[in-house]
């Protein structure tokens, strides 16, 4: 009985690690009380993007999307994320966005972000911030054609 417990289990292991063996999303160590790895630092996306108001959400209101969990700090934020998740996820898995565009994935930090063109980008810190912004069109442009080549690399293979 231990022995097909123990290969149910690994079995299972197996079957969920390739949704982010590739880190395609950026996402916390562990996983959340939805059973998903936690995303954007547990940020409200809606808050950031419609108030420019990097809050940290709550697991009360929770959204899980492509296999990562996102906190909100209200029901109505939450469901404004359900309603139109493409309006408020970060660019590039939520990797720091002129990371991407040098063909790495870097933390992205939502104190660092911009809202652009109706986009939101992350960044590593506010270097990184200020290196996108001298170029932001062209940088953005870059970033989104790199990710289309490291989307699926794992971070330490970049």
């Amino acid at each position: 009985m231990k022995s097909i417990t123990l290969t149910a289990l690994a079995m299972t292991l197996a079957l969920a690690a390739p949704a982010f063996a590739a880190d395609e999303i950026n996402v916390s160590k562990g996983i959340s009380a939805a059973g998903a790895p936690l995303a954007v630092h547990g940020v409200d996306l809606v808050a950031l993007v419609n108030n420019g108001n990097p809050v940290e959400g709550f697991a009360t209101h929770t959204a899980t999307y492509d296999g990562a969990s996102y906190y909100f700090t209200s029901a109505a934020n939450l469901e404004a994320f359900e309603a139109n998740p493409a309006a408020y996820l970060p660019q590039h898995g939520g990797y720091c966005s002129f990371g991407v565009s040098v063909g790495k994935k870097f933390d992205g930090d939502p104190d660092q972000y911009l809202v652009a063109d109706g986009r939101l980008f992350l960044f590593l810190n506010a270097e990184t911030r200020a290196a996108f912004l001298k170029d932001a069109s062209g940088t953005a442009k870059t970033a989104d054609d790199q990710w289309a080549n490291i989307k699926s690399v794992a971070v330490g293979e970049l």
